[in-house]
Parts: structure tokens; C-alpha cells; sequence
């Protein structure tokens, strides 16, 4: 099988750095760490595993930096992480069977963004996963993206915070997408400063183009800043009318703002254009607001559908159903949410025979 290089970057990890190295010792050849400039014992403990230790000044671009990381490694296969993930051993026969495979200059992997916040997007619970690793939350988020490619100097990282090698890449050659985890804890512990912090590096390195007008409105909409929100995600839809994603913010920011039309026409804009768990259930939030239990109902279960696991789908038809005065019917659906997300259980009292909710209950 081919060799691997590990490439990763690093800023003041030490209380991640030792679970991340040791989770991938035994499946790469090279471990090559850049650090941006870390204050505490980082390097120290990235020097029990390797002496690719290398210093580069912060420029405010993740790109850079891990561009400069991409430069130093040797091996003919790149395996990229951040300092706050894992992978698990029961994938490493699998990874290095795609360094065997002739016909892709690289393979995405699913990122598993643990958090037991309610609502955060197309959620997964943990409940029954097979992935050790999966213990520590209720569950997670799901982001896909290309993290082991071929060693190749045409392949390098664009973007200043969502930084990937899909554009690259995707003109010398082709990706495969694969089910294999990476396990990424960095949520569990990530207040708003930390999109902040991304919003301003987003700002100071603005040049435009529909992707950066939705990340910064994402952003925003995050933060709450909904009338600056709304700004910016217009332009990207003006710039890239067909990106549905831009389309399902601007719901959120209008469902947010409680006019449901508007909310309405943007959400069924974006289903006409991608099949999304997300805008199903927002769909479903906002027929249940205006009384069409039926829509409301068939918009939750196409939802669930698409994620069976995901515990606020069941939670918002669980809503709807009592809304109805369906009592049997919210009860079960309340009864799968609390089962896949134990921190619903914080609001939702289940009864022999009824149910309590607690305090003002809302969708999700």
C-alpha cells in the first residue's frame, strides 16, 4: 500500500493534540505539523511523535498555512486533519485501500461535528452508532469533505476559513465520496467567539462571489445579526440564483423574523432545487405555524426520511401532533426524540398515559 503523510496544523491544541497524533500513528508514514504560532506545551507534545515540527506566522488564511504544511510532506498519499480530531482504527484497512485505487486523485470523508445542541444542521444521534468515539455526545453534525488526496503540487487549499482542495483538484482529476468518519470534538466546546473569530478573518479577506456572500450571512444569521444577515445572503443568491443553500438561510432569517410568507416562498425556492432534510423540516415548522398540520406532517416525515436519527425531526412532529390534541401520536414521536437526544428530555416529561411539556416549548 502507499505511504501517507499526515498534514495538520496547530495553535494552542494542547489538549487535543496527543488524542489526535495517537489516533493516526499507526496509519501514516509522516506526521508534518505546522504551528501558527501556539503558547502552550503544542509543539512538545507533537514532538513525542514526530520532529516535522515547523513554524509559520498566522496570515488571518488557514488555506496558507496548511498549504505550507501540503508543501513540506513526502509521502505519495496527503491525509489532512485539525488538531481537534480522530480517526478510528476500524477504518484504517479501508483508507489504505483507497491509496490502492488508481482512478481518483482523492476521496471525501464524512466529518462527524459532535454537539449536544438542539437544532444544529441535519443532526445524527449517536444512539446505537458502532463508533466508540461517538460516546462523547448526543450526536452529530455531518459535513462532507475531501481530506486524503495525492501528493500533488497542482492540489492546494483555497479559502480563508472554509478552506478545501475541491476546486484544485477537481481540474486534474476526480474524487470518490466515501462513508469514513472523522470525528471532530471541536463543537463540544466552541462558544460564539469562535464565529467571530471566523466572521472577522471572512470580513478582512473579502473578495466576493456568491460561496463567501452565504458563509458570511451564515454567519451572521448564527450571531443573531439577522438585517445584516439578510444582506449578505441576497447578494449571493443575486450572484448564484441556483445555490439552494443560500435560498434555505435566507428562510431561517425570515422564519427567524416571523414572516412566515417570505419564509415560506424562499424555503419551497431551495426544495425546488435540492432534496434537504433541513428545508423539510423548516417547511414543517412553518405550516405547523400557520395551522396546515397535514403539510406540516408530510414536510417532518420527509425529513425523517432523508435522517431517521435525527432527534429534532421527531421533536417538531411530536409538536405538531399536539398541537392537534393527537396525544398518542406526540407522545411516541416525543418518546423517539428523548431516546435520541437525552437533552430533550430536559423539557418533555413522558407520563403513563400523557405527557408534560415544560415552560413555553417552540420547533426546533
Amino acid at each position: 500500500m502507499a505511504e501517507i503523510s499526515l498534514c495538520i496544523i496547530t495553535k494552542n491544541n494542547e489538549s487535543t493534540i496527543r488524542d489526535c497524533l495517537n489516533s493516526v500513528k499507526y496509519l501514516v508514514s509522516e506526521i508534518v505539523l505546522v504551528d501558527t504560532g501556539s503558547a502552550d506545551n503544542t509543539k512538545a507534545i507533537a514532538a513525542e511523535f514526530t520532529d516535522r515540527i515547523y513554524d509559520f506566522e498566522w496570515t488571518n488564511n488557514f488555506s496558507e498555512a496548511k498549504n505550507y504544511a501540503l508543501q513540506k510532506a513526502t509521502k505519495e498519499w496527503i491525509l489532512v486533519l485539525d488538531a481537534d480530531e480522530k480517526l478510528s482504527d476500524k477504518d484504517f484497512d479501508s483508507i489504505k485501500k483507497l491509496t490502492a485505487l488508481k482512478d481518483y486523485m482523492g476521496f471525501s470523508f464524512i466529518q462527524r461535528n459532535y454537539t449536544n445542541e438542539i437544532g444544529s444542521p441535519n443532526w445524527t444521534s449517536s444512539f446505537e452508532d458502532s463508533y466508540a468515539e461517538s460516546k462523547v455526545a448526543n450526536g452529530y453534525s455531518p459535513t462532507r469533505m475531501i481530506r486524503l488526496f495525492k501528493n500533488n503540487s497542482q492540489i492546494r487549499f483555497a479559502g480563508v476559513v472554509h478552506d478545501s482542495v475541491e476546486k484544485s483538484l477537481t481540474k486534474i482529476g476526480k474524487f470518490a465520496e466515501t462513508d469514513i468518519p472523522i470525528h471532530h470534538f471541536g463543537l463540544l466546546n466552541r462558544g460564539k467567539d469562535r464565529v467571530e473569530f471566523y466572521l472577522e478573518l471572512e470580513k478582512n479577506n473579502y473578495h466576493g462571489g456568491f460561496f463567501q456572500d452565504y458563509q458570511i450571512g451564515a454567519q451572521l444569521n448564527t450571531l443573531n445579526k439577522l438585517d445584516e444577515a439578510e444582506e449578505y445572503i441576497k447578494k449571493s443568491i443575486n450572484d448564484n440564483p441556483s445555490f439552494a443553500q443560500s435560498w434555505l438561510e435566507l428562510g431561517i432569517i425570515y422564519l427567524k423574523k416571523n414572516k412566515l410568507s417570505e419564509a415560506k416562498e424562499s424555503m419551497q425556492k431551495a426544495e425546488s432545487l435540492q432534496l434537504n432534510s433541513m428545508t423539510f423540516n423548516y417547511l414543517g415548522i412553518i405550516f405547523g405555524k400557520e395551522g396546515e398540520f397535514d403539510k406540516s406532517i408530510e414536510y417532518f416525515r420527509k425529513a425523517i426520511a432523508l435522517i431517521p436519527k435525527n432527534a429534532d425531526f421527531h421533536f417538531n412532529l411530536g409538536l405538531t401532533y399536539h398541537q392537534m390534541d393527537n396525544r398518542k401520536e406526540a407522545f411516541l414521536e416525543f418518546k423517539r426524540a428523548i431516546e435520541l437526544n437525552p437533552k430533550y428530555g430536559e423539557m418533555i416529561k413522558l407520563e403513563w398515559g400523557g405527557l408534560i411539556l415544560y415552560d413555553f416549548i417552540q420547533y426546533n
